[in-house]
């Protein structure tokens, strides 16, 4: 159902915490797979994390989870136990929906940067900062504080490590692919990548991978029609949402405290 729809709700199944939860993950025999990336999470339970902890006030860009590690989960499945009073959507965009309208108006730099790959910059502090939903330091993304560890375990997932003076790192990734093509998905081309919420950014960069400029317009408009295909999905206490992390971009809209969400990562 998950592969059919992209995305599957459970509501009204009284999952009442992250025990709950769990349980409702454990169940369906998914392998777990570590969460590495930018976002501030705490652990919770078991295979329950916190989703981003970064401030209610920002709006969390569209995106496939770890979608630039070399291993990316299949399965995003998250459970609402706080919904917010006003806001927090948990906004999705059928991604073959942005390549197939991409094509129709860049159907050259499309194919242009598919062909070359993306290079993408990311930059972490040592420590986390939640003040930002890209907060997560260093330390934690890569669950240690030795640095030759830290640059094993980053070569591992297929990234490069420079040491910056303030204790920090930058992390280098690519090539990388612009779409994908994932079996069982009726053969579409998946727009995976992270292009918009990368590119031209205080911490992050986006270019092609041999240095060129992806063009400005060409980020803009995708930026728009991300937005213009998204569906609008509306938390309730208790629901747990299954996507197909293959197929969906998601994010996160910007809501008035309570909100807790909770999720788990599956191969």
């Amino acid at each position: 159902m998950i592969i059919k729809n992209s995305a599957v709700l459970l509501r009204g199944f009284d999952v009442k915490k992250a025990e709950d939860f769990n349980d409702i993950v454990e169940t369906c025999g998914w392998d777990d797979i570590r969460y590495v990336g930018p976002a501030p999470r705490t652990h919770i339970y078991k295979r329950v994390w916190t989703a981003n902890e970064g401030p209610l006030s920002e709006f969390i860009y569209y995106h496939h989870e770890m979608v630039l590690i070399k291993e990316f989960p299949k399965k995003v499945v998250l459970f609402c136990q706080i919904p917010p009073p006003e806001g927090g959507q948990t906004p999705f965009v059928p991604s073959f929906k942005v390549t197939e309208r991409m094509l129709e108006e860049f159907p050259q730099e499309v194919e242009e940067i598919d062909a070359k790959g993306l290079k993408y910059t990311f930059t972490a502090l040592s420590n986390n900062d939640t003040s930002s939903m890209r907060g997560r330091g260093w330390e934690d993304a890569f669950g240690t504080s030795d640095r030759a560890e830290a640059e094993r375990r980053a070569k591992a997932l297929g990234m490069d490590m420079e040491w910056l003076p303030n204790g920090g790192v930058k992390t280098i990734l690519g090539p990388r692919p612009l779409t994908r093509v994932f079996e069982g998905r009726k053969g579409r081309r998946m727009w995976f990548n992270t292009v918009v919420g990368m590119h031209g950014k205080e911490l992050s960069s986006a270019l092609m991978a041999d240095g060129t400029e992806v063009p400005e317009k060409f980020v803009k408009r995708c930026d728009q029609i991300i937005e213009e295909e998204s569906i609008q999905f509306k938390w309730e206490a208790g629901d747990v949402l299954f996507l197909d992390n293959y197929a969906l971009l998601h994010g996160r809209r910007p809501s008035l405290p309570p909100r807790k969400v909770l999720v788990a990562t599956c191969k």
